[in-house]
């Protein structure tokens, strides 16, 4: 799920859906239809893993041990979803509802779509023919052969090879996880618990591929950019398509370009010189908007000709945008009028400069059909020294007919997975919300950018950071911070007020928990593996969090004035997440296992400057990954209940029966025989 993606699920008849608009849920039509979300979308079907507490206001959700996508190891068992012996196929089918490029195995991809595939991400997967024999090693002539084998070279060795083991027969199915279930979050993560621990990072990287030779864009290619001036094409950004990222020091630079059918997210920092210069320049969306075209296919455009006649031809397609979010927080979907960047002199402000930028790049796996842009922008003062911006790029396939969509496949709602089924490190951990606090509906809230935390804000002011404004990566371990510069009278009122702008607040039993506005989120739900299904509640584990005890001990706010220090306030928001790999060993899978959010509070507010100077205040949002190891069991077949069986005649004349009965006959039987034969 990622930032702006635009998903156009199908749906059957017999599903009921609705969707978030503003904080309120609205029904959706009952037939056969499809729908663009903007930042969720809502699922709501019938459940059967669910079971009634003893709170009959509330239910439980068993979670299943087996995703869609695998096949179960274990012999007996009845229900594949409590299966925890299994093994997954097409780790590659990333898309649901779409064919995924060069993935062979997805059954969302045409005969003719595999065929134009450069190669195929699925060729080492495992096959049902083991093949248990080798070439002759030149090793083996150098064995004392005794008299009379000997080494040949004659044609018929040659068939030597209709004796290897083409199928392996063996009770043993392999090495298998065993589930660990889903310990409390609360029990695993407390003091001297296996999942305490310190906070660590670490760093992920991509090798480039090679661009091939062919007119239809293969999964990696660079996409040709071109810019329309006096009503002729010229290239544009060097030639390609860039995501500009960031060099060591956080700077952002135009030397990555983008590459086909592969998703990419960044940020980074321009540092202003002179604002009035810079507002016209990088700081400007019109740089990467304004007369930008790419070709549809490779190769496919006459340079120094028009724009329009390359687009009647087909070879050309003109980079639109779709949604714009101005400096005020309006959105407005692209009408033609768009707030575009300029330089104010009366105020010294440059409005509407770029802070994100969304690429929607929608293919057939062939050719580029759409390029649509999200753009938000901020407004930037004088006094500002540097600005972060963010880069995306989100790869869109064409989509599937209803008639090619079921649960089975996990595919009715058109999405992009973080695993198939298990999670892939670095990509997007699922994130959703409950659609009430009773859970009385079976729905979830499946948040497009997933699991998210707050961001650094406007040159790292919280009161302008986005609570959702960073996606945590799975198994990737977060601290994002910002500081709120305050008086002391201020600092005061943010410390004891009900009604500060700069808090939000929750009721717990009697009481109201009050914390920053920045630490708040409404995602309560991750999802267990990468390819969760949005239609399942079961697939999704609950984020424990003390605020949903109503026992809940609300820490009393109060200002020290002899201190100027303010208590009770949190400053902090900590998750700690345990995941661990299950299913066959030599093929693991990643899932999360727990997951928890605790708020904290520490000696950081206090105000040692004079009272009216204002002091910055750092607030703080980390997410720790805790990995659980697993043991493993070999998986056997059981054992046949009879080895073979016989007709009952087999063994005729003779009698087969209880030898203290038959005894007597089967002996006389047998003299006679004897005597038979002697006459003859």
């Amino acid at each position: 799920f990622l930032d702006s993606a635009k998903f156009l699920p199908h749906f059957h008849s017999d599903l009921r859906f609705s969707h978030r608009d503003e904080g309120i849920m609205k029904p959706l039509s009952s037939s056969l239809f499809s729908i663009s979300l903007g930042t969720a979308y809502v699922a709501s079907a019938t459940l059967e893993s669910v079971r009634v507490s003893n709170d009959t206001s509330k239910y439980e959700y068993t979670p299943f041990f087996m995703p869609p996508g695998c096949s179960c190891r274990r012999s007996g068992v009845v229900n594949d979803e409590q299966c925890d012996q299994f093994d997954c196929q097409c780790l590659c089918d990333i898309t649901a509802g779409a064919c995924d490029i060069n993935c062979c195995c997805d059954q969302e991809c045409s005969r003719d779509e595999i065929f134009s595939f450069s190669s195929c991400l699925d060729e080492e997967s495992t096959s049902s023919i083991v093949k248990m024999c080798t070439d002759r090693p030149t090793a083996l002539e150098d064995v004392n052969l005794k008299h009379p084998l000997s080494v040949s070279d004659a044609p018929e060795d040659e068939l030597h090879g209709l004796m290897c083991i083409e199928k392996d027969n063996s009770a043993v199915k392999g090495n298998f996880f065993e589930d660990q279930g889903y310990p409390r979050a609360s029990q695993v993560f407390s003091p001297g618990g296996r999942g305490a621990k310190n906070l660590g990072f670490h760093s992920y990287y991509r090798e480039a591929t090679s661009v091939k030779l062919d007119a239809n864009y293969q999964l990696g290619d660079p996409i040709t950019a071109y810019h329309s001036s006096d009503q002729k094409l010229t290239v544009a950004f060097g030639g390609y398509l860039i995501l500009p990222s960031a060099d060591d020091g956080g700077n952002c630079i135009e030397l990555n370009t983008i590459a086909f059918g592969r998703n990419n997210a960044g940020k980074c920092s321009k540092y202003i010189n002179e604002l009035d210069v810079d507002c016209g320049g990088y700081l400007s969306t019109a740089r990467y908007v304004s007369n930008i075209y790419v070709e549809q296919t490779k190769g496919s455009v006459i340079l120094g000709t028009s724009p329009q006649v390359n687009m009647a031809n087909g070879a050309l397609l003109p980079v639109r945008i779709e949604t714009f979010i101005d400096s005020n927080g309006n959105l407005t979907t692209y009408s033609g009028d768009i707030s575009t960047t300029k330089w104010n002199e009366s105020s010294s402000t440059c409005t509407n400069a770029l802070k994100r930028i969304t690429y929607n790049v929608k293919h057939n796996r062939k050719a580029i059909v759409d390029v649509s842009l999200d753009i938000e922008t901020v407004d930037i003062i004088s006094a500002s020294q540097v600005l972060e911006q963010t880069f995306a790029v989100n790869f869109v396939s064409v989509e599937v007919q209803p008639s090619e969509r079921s649960h089975n496949q996990n595919n009715i709602i058109t999405r992009i997975r973080s695993g198939n089924p298990g999670y892939i490190v670095g990509k997007p951990t699922l994130g959703g919300a409950s659609s009430n606090a009773n859970y009385t509906v079976f729905q979830v809230v499946a948040h497009q950018a997933g699991f998210t935390v707050m961001d650094t804000g406007a040159v790292g002011q919280c009161s302008s950071s986005s609570p959702t404004g960073s996606s945590v990566g799975f198994a990737n371990d977060v601290f994002v911070g910002c500081t709120q510069s305050m008086t002391r009278d201020e600092l005061k009122d943010f410390c004891t007020s009900y009604q500060n702008p700069m808090l939000a607040s929750k009721k717990i039993g009697a009481g109201r928990f009050m914390f920053p506005k920045w630490l708040e989120s409404e995602q309560d739900l991750l999802g267990i593996f990468g390819n969760a299904n949005p239609l399942d509640r079961s697939q999704w584990i609950k984020i424990e969090s003390p605020l949903d005890d109503p026992r809940f001990n609300i820490k009393s706010r109060s200002f020290l004035d002899a201190k100027n220090r303010c208590i009770g306030m949190p400053s902090r928001l900590r998750y700690e997440i345990l995941w661990t790999y299950v299913g066959n060993v030599d093929n693991p899978q990643a899932k999360i296992l727990s997951a928890k959010k605790s708020f904290e509070d520490g000696p950081s507010l206090q105000h040692t400057l004079p009272p009216n100077k204002k002091q910055p205040f750092s607030f703080v949002t980390t997410v720790s990954w805790t990995f659980s190891q697993p043991t493993y069991s070999i998986a056997r077949s059981p054992p046949p209940t009879s080895i073979f069986s016989v007709p009952h005649d087999v063994f005729y004349p003779f009698q087969m029966g209880n030898p203290g009965v038959q005894r007597k006959s089967s002996f006389l039987t047998i003299i006679v025989l004897l005597a038979a034969i002697v006459s003859i």
